[in-house]
Formats: C-alpha cells, structure tokens, sequence
C-alpha cells in the first residue's frame, strides 16, 4: 500500500470548520462537482496542494510556517523523507498546483480558455495571484501552464526503464495511456489489469481523442499533462518561479465546468476554508478585470519557502558579515597547496609549479590520444594542439572552503544517511555548524602576447564548471581553446566529484608521461573530492550528487555554489600586496599572491574580470551563480536548465536521472524472467550508485505460466505488490522496502488480484514461494550465503510509473529541490538585481545561453525555463517576424519537446529531424539541404542591448538532427563530415574529402561563447568565422618558447 508522503494538517485547519459563524469572503454557489477537500482520505487525504492548510504554525519558521508532513510511513526511508519536508518553511516556487475534484471537469473549459500564446487572462478559469501587500508583484497576475506545452512530459527510450515494464510502450512516465477496459463494462475484469496496480486504467487523452498505439505522434498530441483523469486533478504549473516568503491565492472561477458542463464549486458555505479567510482579505480589490466574487468557485493560498535569503546570509558570512560571520573568519580567503608540477631534473627548471604550454605539449597529446580516443592528425586533435600554443601555463593548487554538510557524525565518526547529509535550516538566522574540506583547482593561464597580461594587468578568468561525473581536468581541454581569447580557464572539482580512474590507468598514464618529466603533474590530477562509494576501493565521481535522496542533491548543489564563492574571494584576495607562503621563481623568498609564474604581476584575479561558463551540470552551476554572485560579469552556460525536480520525468542521462534517482523511487523491483527451457529466473532490481541497475539473482522458478500473478510481500512493514506475467514470461513488481527488510515472492495460478494493494480473491493459494537466496549473493557490502532468508538489499518507494503516486513524487521533488534550482534565481540575474545586505554588492551579469536541440539529458524545457525566468526567451510579447512570443515560436515547433521519433520533420530519407530554429551555419553544416530549418531564423538578443547595457541571448546548438546533449568537440564535426566523404566516394575518385570544410558547431560555439565572455558580454556576433576559427580579432599563436 502508498502512502507517500501524507500531509497532516494544523490544528487550526482541523478546528477552523467548527467553530461558531465562520466567516469568509464571498459565500459558495451550490455545486455538483467541487473541489475536493477530503482531510479522512486513505492512504492520503486529497486536498489541493500546495496549500498552506497543510502546514502548521512556528514562530521560529522566516514565514511562520512549516509544511505539515505525516511521520507515519512504511519505511524508514520515506519517514526519514517527511521528516525533512517537514522541516520546509514553504511550498515550492515553481512546483506544479494539483486540484482534486470529486467528480470529472469539462476539459474543454480549459482548452477554450488557457491556449492564448501571450497568455491573455480576460477569460481565463483558472488564476494564480499575489496576495502578499510587501510583495513588489502584490495583486499580479502568475502565468499558469495548462498544457501549453512549456512543461512536456514526453521522453525517448520509454521503454527502457528496466525488464518486463508493463508500461513499456508508454510515451511518458507520469500519464497513462492504456485503456484496460477490454469489454467496455466500466469494470476491472479478470484479465484487463494488466499492470497490476487494481485501477481500471484509462488512456490520459484529450477528449475525442483516441489514436492507435502505433501512431505516437498522434499519441503525444492527444497526451494530456494538465488533468489526470484517474484523480479527477487539474495540474498548473507556474510559467515562471514564484517569489520567496510570498502568499499566492489559486483562484477557481465558474468559468471551469463539470462533466455536465454546470460551474464547479466549494464544498464549504464559502468559496474557500474558514481557516484562510485572513490570508484572502486582500484577494477582493485584486481580482482580474471582469472577475467578481460571486465569479469565484474556490480559492486557497500558499506561501512559497525562503530560497535567496539563506544564500544572502552564507555569502555575506563568508565575507565576515551577518549571522553566518564565522565562515569568514574560520575560512580565509588564500590558496593552501600549490601543486609540484614537474620533475625539475628533467625539465631543468626552477618553476616547480607551472607547467608551460611546449612542456605540456607531449603530455596533451598522448593524454588525449589514449585516454579520450583523438585521432593523432586530425582536425580536432590538431586544432587542440594549436590552442595549446596560446597557452602559457598550467598550474593546480588548492584552496579549503566550508562545507555546510558533514558526511559522518561529528561525535561518532560513522557515515550519515544521505538526506542528513544536507544543509541545516534557517540559515538566514541560526548559524551554522561546518567543517572543512580541500579543493583542488586546475588553472590553465593564456600567454602574455594574447591577454592583458602583456599590459601587466591580469588576465580575465572564466570559472569553467565541469559535467555530472566530470571533474576539473576538463579546464585543461578546453582552456587551450580560452586561451586563443585571452582568457584564463580555473577549474575546481564539484562535491564528490574526480578523476575515477583503475589502478591500471593511472599505471599508464605515469607510463606515457614520467619520462617528459610532468610525472608531479599527473599525481596531482589525482588529488580531488570523489569518493568510494560502492565498497569496492575505488573512488566514484559524482555518484551521490544527483541521487535519490533529495535534501543531498538539493544541498550538494547548493554547497557546489558556496565553494565556488570562496574560490572566487580567493582570485579577489590577490591584491597587488599581500604575499603567500609560496616561494613559485626559486629565489628563496615568498612571492606576490596570485602571481603563479614568478615575473611579479598578479596573473589572474585581484580587480580582473570573472566570468563563468559550463557544461551540463556546469551550466546549471553557472547559470546559477550568474543570477546570485556579484563579482560575475557574464556567463556562457552550456546545456544547463531549471526545474530541477522535474528533470528526472523526461532524462536519459544514464548516470543522472534515470539510473540513479529512478530505480530507488521505482524500486527495488521483483523480476522474474523466463528462460527457453520456461524456468523463471528471479532477480532483485537494485540502484547501482549512478550506474545502470544491477539484477541480483534470488532463484530459479518452475512452472511459471502467462496470466500468473506474482505477490511480493515485505513481512516487516506489510506491503504487498503484484505483477501480472506477461506473454513472454516476463513480470515484475516494485516493494517499498529498507535494506534488511525480509521478503517473500508467491505465484498464484491466473488473474487472482481483485483490487489495489495486492489485494487477492479469498482462498487463493500459492503454487510457488521464494523466501531465500539460492545462491550466494554480494552486492556492494552486503552478502547473503545461499539458503539465507531473502531480505532487501536497497531501499526504496516502490512507485510504479503513470501513477498518480508518482505525478505527486514528482511534485514533491520540486518542492524539495527548489532551494538550489537556478530558475528560482534567475530573476537576480538582470530582471532584479539582488544587493546583498552585509557587502553591499548588486548581481548582474550578461548572458549567453546555450541550449543542445533535442537534449534529454538536461531536457530543454528545463533550459528554457531559466531562459524564461531570467527574461532570455520572451513568452509574453509577440515577435513580428512570427505573430507570437519567441517561447510560443518554439513550442509550436516542437523544440521544447524535442523527440525526434515523432517525425514532426524528416529528411530526405523519412527518418525524424528536429527543426534548427537559429541556422547560425546558413545550411551548410554537417546535414546541408537534408534538415529543417526556421526561416527566418530566430534571433532575439543579438541585434538589442539587454538591460545592463550589453548583450544576452538565448540560443541553441544544432550538434544533431536528431538531438544531443551539447555538440562535439572544435574539429570534430569537420571530421566526421570527412570520414563520411570517403564512405561515400566511388572508387578511384577524388573527392577531396581531406580538405573538405563544413560549418564546425564546435569551433563555432567555443568561439562565440569564448568571444563572449572576453568581451565581458559587450560583444555578441554570430558570424560565421566563429565557426572557421579566423575572426580577426583572435591573433595568430605566439611563437614556441625554447625555455620556460
């Protein structure tokens, strides 16, 4: 049985419906169909949500609030999750608004009245209001997404989510599609319950809509993401963030119908609940035009959670301000280790740290040649070895930063649980207990001919953010790049997050790079933050940063910012004065801080420029600390997004998303698979850290038939799942367990399940049952000899997909992550610069966004909801050039979808393309006259000044026409279209496939963010010599130096 997470409510809320001559602001209209406000509901009351009746009162809460949340669960997992959230002073600022409703809506009454492209409210159902007096959008209108598309739920590969998915052929995880009612009864039959979850299921369709199975684009068409038929729940979603410590009242009309076409209404004498008739006082003289109280159907408010104020408090601690003071003075600013680079016998230097470009040279190329597969002779590869010549030196070192999360218990020294490895609450008042933890940084310095070093200032820095399981050693492939702009690339590795490489690769690389002397080097690329994690004595980059366990993740992104911060007061705190303990020209004396090559100016930092871009998990970093750090002038994020939450509904990443968060949530899971010989082989579906789930063999079953049923009961908690055998053999069940639970499988001979829970014909009698390992089993550190009881070797919620249980995690798991989510912030980003309260200082930086066509890893709604919230991508205004707002101009041609199986395009050949909305190559790319392409192209930003006086833009990267997670590396496209030439030319021929030139999106995307961001955001042009590597501004590479 699901109980996830239940929402108790106050007291208040419980005793306000009781008391004598409540009062309200406008009294109901008689109803048939209201909203539902069912407190005694089982297993979870069904109210709207969010709403501040489920949340109790705290006078040392910033909003006086905390979200209410049930103690009482299944497991300890789940327990641990409420008591968190429980914890939470709000709702979530752009978690999705469900609304029960005890019998079905008019589906129509939506469609008519939400599908305007600028979002035109004079007849709108539905509304969302500010209703705070001190909030600056007191009585403005929120744009609501009822399935316009700005929050898509289609995915690719839905039918990879583990063996014997009964839900398979889904296009979605959160909607269902089947239609079980094979004899049209209304009832659930023996034999239609093909998923074994007791519900009768529908196809979550449009009305009128019933598409065939096999056409999918007509299937995504008819899918209806703003009310789920199971539930009778109409889904809103926020355009745009909410505001922090902000009350919002959701405001039914009339206007929304029943079934039967009459208003719905209040299942109370008011229009509302008796306890939120003070929190609605203001609502009256800010209805939209047109709207009147005795208009209104139901209303009821929430008040979202403290975001921006808690990292007001940490950074100006960080700089010895405010409650959180301590940070500055227990961590100061100042590099710790400078990093011997080089064995100076070899290389006969007195410059023990630095490594210069034509040291590095042989390193560069074997590393990349053996490591990342570059072809020795290629355009890439000698496109990089070019770039290495504007460098004049890598260096790393390292810095200590605080943590505001401790991996073991202070006192006891053992490991905590995931999610109370987190933040502590109320940072804005209560301050908070740290430890401290070393950072390593990589640094790769242009030459003095190409940087504003030539003129003795520093050179400008970009704070390169790495990738998901990444690490900083990308700042030595991609700073060769930076550095033909005159820019330094700094690289840290994020929480967790390192170089995971075997014993025998780091053999070899000592192997290839001891004898040119840089041996020093590559052991400090081994100094870095990740760790093992799954007992088997190597180290695991990244593995627990997206997880499962929210409140981490959420506080790993969160503590990634804050080390970013300190690394930034570090490149401040070079002054021109001030000297370190580092003495980097050998004369026997400390150096000038910041000076890392010993000529007596300050390389990088001091009062020169910080930029940042990022990659993946690098530009949610740097769209984030673009919106909340002053001293950043401009970002480049690469493939980032928001909706944090969310992204996981719709992510093929497979060591993000999919295989890490998902199979706890959807797990463990049962599964029985049947052999040729038609033994069922029986399997326990497990998370493997951020790797594809692991199958751990329980044993052999015999006489296993299509139709079976299969029940997995937990004995400690009582929860029982079933799973019908499908035709192949094949079947599976989820289980709410923790590790150690003890379980039982049992097979039953046909259809026996006769409603949800498991819940199965009386006198049903098992033919078969599995209540211990047959064999010896070792997963991670746990082992079970053969004979051994079968227990659980995971924890998990046991959800299954296009559930309402899991649409509510979902949700849930916005609310959670909403305290790191970039797009909550996006607002400081230009919109409304934040000043912090103890510096001072004002946000505000230019912005180059980019965005990979087709991406669903980081999918790209999530990309344009930053676009959206830092006023990127306008959706209010409508562009002449389309007769519609830009974000409208992508949703109508299927861009935030960005499923290239649909076929809303195809190429000569029939097969699915994704349209190219920006065209930057003019159609002379890789897929020149066999593509779509939007004419004219989108282009808003390039030819307008943003509001700080330079230039922002949000645009796409077509490294695919069929989508793809970024673009290939400068060269490679040049490369692949060569390779393709030789495939395809005759015999004898020349074809002149080696000097062929196509438009190279990597070179043109590097270029013009590098560009970018050493013109500190004042200069934006997509010429196409970004793409040819010529612009004239980049000066030719300096000449080889013959000593350091």
């Amino acid at each position: 049985m699901r109980r996830l997470i239940p929402i108790a409510f106050s007291s208040l809320a419980l005793t306000a419906c009781l008391s004598e001559a409540p009062q309200g602001i406008a009294p109901s209209k008689p109803a048939h169909t209201t909203v539902r406000m069912d407190f005694e509901h089982r297993p979870l009351p069904e109210i709207p949500l969010p709403n501040d009746i489920a949340t109790r009162y705290d006078e040392t809460s910033a909003t006086g609030r905390r979200v209410n949340a049930s103690m009482i669960a299944p497991t300890a997992l789940e327990s641990d999750i409420r008591a968190r959230i429980d914890q939470l002073d709000g709702w979530g600022l752009v978690q999705p608004i469900s609304v029960p409703f005890t019998g079905p809506i008019d589906v129509q009454s939506i469609l008519d009245r939400h599908r305007d492209a600028d979002y035109d409210p004079s007849d709108d159902a539905v509304y969302l209001i500010d209703i705070t007096r001190s909030s600056p959008d007191f009585g403005k209108l929120q744009m609501l997404d009822l399935g316009n598309g700005n929050y898509p739920a289609l995915t690719e590969d839905a039918d990879d989510y583990w063996p014997n998915d009964p839900r398979g052929n889904l296009l979605s995880l959160l909607f269902e599609e089947t239609d079980e009612d094979l004899n049209g009864n209304g009832m659930l039959d023996p034999g239609e319950d093909t998923d074994a979850d007791g519900v009768l299921d529908k196809p979550n369709y449009l009305p009128g809509m019933h598409p065939a199975m096999d056409d999918i684009t007509a299937r995504a068409d008819a899918l209806m993401t703003f009310y789920e038929r199971e539930t009778n729940t109409l889904i809103a979603q926020p355009v745009v963030p909410l505001r922090e410590r902000t009350t919002y009242a959701f405001v039914i009309t009339r206007r929304l119908l029943d079934a039967d076409g009459q208003p719905v209404g209040s299942p109370y004498p008011f229009v509302h609940h008796a306890a939120q008739t003070a929190a609605l006082e203001p609502l009256p003289e800010v209805l939209p035009p047109g709207v009147t109280l005795d208009d209104l159907a139901f209303v009821f408010t929430f008040t979202t959670q403290t975001t921006m104020s808690e990292f007001s408090a940490v950074r100006d601690g960080l700089y010895g301000l405010g409650v959180q003071k301590a940070l500055g003075e227990d961590y100061p600013a100042v590099v710790d280790t400078l990093e011997v680079a080089k064995d100076t016998e070899r290389l006969q230097s007195t410059h023990i740290f630095t490594l210069t470009g034509e040291e590095f040279e042989e390193g560069l190329r074997l590393l990349n040649s053996t490591f990342r597969g570059a072809s020795d002779g290629s355009v890439a590869f000698e496109q990089l070895m070019e770039a290495n010549r504007y460098v004049d030196y890598y260096l790393m070192g390292s810095f200590d930063a605080p943590q505001l999360f401790f991996r073991e218990d202070p006192e006891t020294g053992e490991p905590l649980r995931k999610n109370d490895q987190s933040w502590p609450q109320d940072l804005d008042r209560v301050p908070a207990p740290t430890r401290s933890e070393r950072i390593y940084f990589t640094l790769v310095v242009p030459r003095k001919e190409v940087s504003a070093r030539g003129e003795g200032k520093p050179a400008p820095v970009t704070i390169l953010g790495h990738g998901h399981t990444g690490n900083r050693f990308d700042a030595i492939n991609v700073g060769p790049y930076f550095a033909r702009h005159g820019l330094a690339t700094l690289a840290i590795d994020n929480p967790g997050h390192g170089l995971d490489i075997t014993p025998e690769q780091e053999a070899l690389a000592h192997g290839l790079l001891d004898r040119f002397g840089i041996g020093p080097f590559i052991n400090a690329c081994f100094k870095d933050r990740a760790i093992d994690q799954n007992f088997d004595g190597m180290s695991d980059s990244g593995a627990d940063y997206w997880d499962f366990y929210l409140f981490h993740t959420r506080d790993n992104v969160r503590q990634t910012a804050v080390d970013y911060m300190q690394l930034i007061r570090v490149l401040r705190g070079f002054d021109g004065t001030r000297r370190w303990k580092f003495d980097v020209d050998g004369d026997g004396t400390d150096d000038l801080a910041g000076d890392f090559d010993g000529d007596g100016q300050i390389d990088v930092g001091g009062d020169g420029p910080i930029v940042m871009s990022g990659g993946s998990l690098g530009g949610i970093m740097s769209m984030l600390m673009g919106s909340i750090e002053p001293e950043l002038l401009a970002i480049a994020p690469i493939v980032g997004g928001g909706g944090l939450g969310g992204v996981a509904r719709r992510s093929i990443n497979s060591s993000s998303p999919r295989d890490r968060p998902l199979p706890a949530g959807f797990g463990p899971m049962i599964l029985g698979t049947a052999d040729e010989e038609g033994t069922t082989a029986l399997t326990m579906l497990v998370p493997n850290i951020n790797q594809r789930g692991v199958e751990i063999p329980i044993g052999p079953v015999e006489g296993v038939m299509p139709g079976d049923t299969m029940e997995v009961a937990n004995l400690a908690n009582g929860e029982r799942e079933c799973g019908r055998v499908n035709p192949a053999g094949g079947v599976r069940a989820p289980i709410a367990t923790d590790i150690g639970d003890p379980l039982e499988v049992r097979f039953y001979r046909g259809d026996v399940q006769i409603g949800p829970d498991c819940a199965l014909a009386e006198g049903s009698a098992a033919y078969a049952t599995v209540d211990s390992f047959t064999d010896d089993v070792t997963f991670q550190n746990l082992s079970h000899a053969a004979g051994e009881p079968l227990v659980s070797m995971a924890e998990g919620l046991g959800l299954r997909r296009a559930t309402p249980d899991f649409r509510r995690f979902v949700g849930l798991a916005q609310l959670v992550m909403d305290r790191a989510d970039p797009a909550n912030y996006a607002r400081f980003l230009q919109r409304e610069p934040f000043t912090y309260p103890g510096t001072g200082q004002t946000t505000g930086a230019h912005a180059l966004m980019t965005t990979g066509t087709g991406d669903l890893n980081v999918p790209v709604d999530a990309g344009m909801l930053f676009a959206r919230a830092a006023g990127l991508l306008d959706y209010l205004h409508a562009n002449p050039d389309y007769g519609v707002p830009d974000n409208q101009v992508l949703i109508d041609h299927h861009v935030l979808e960005g499923v290239d199986a649909l076929k809303r395009y195809t190429n000569p050949e029939g097969q699915g393309v994704l349209i190219d909305v920006n065209d930057f190559s003019g159609d002379t790319d890789y897929w020149a006259g066999r593509t779509a392409r939007l004419d004219p192209p989108l282009r808003s930003g390039f030819g307008a000044h943003d509001v700080l006086g330079g230039f922002s833009a949000s645009i796409f990267a077509y490294g695919s026409d069929r989508g793809k997670h970024g673009f290939d590396g400068p060269g490679e496209m040049i490369d692949d279209g060569r390779k393709r030439c030789r495939e395809q030319c005759p015999a004898d021929s020349d074809c002149g496939c080696d000097t062929l030139t196509i438009f190279d999106v990597g070179n043109f995307h590097y270029n013009l963010a590098a560009d970018f961001l050493a013109s500190l955001g004042t200069r934006l042009d997509p010429n196409a010599c970004h793409a040819r590597g010529d612009c004239a501004n980049i000066a030719p590479p300096p000449a080889p130096r013959t000593s350091p």
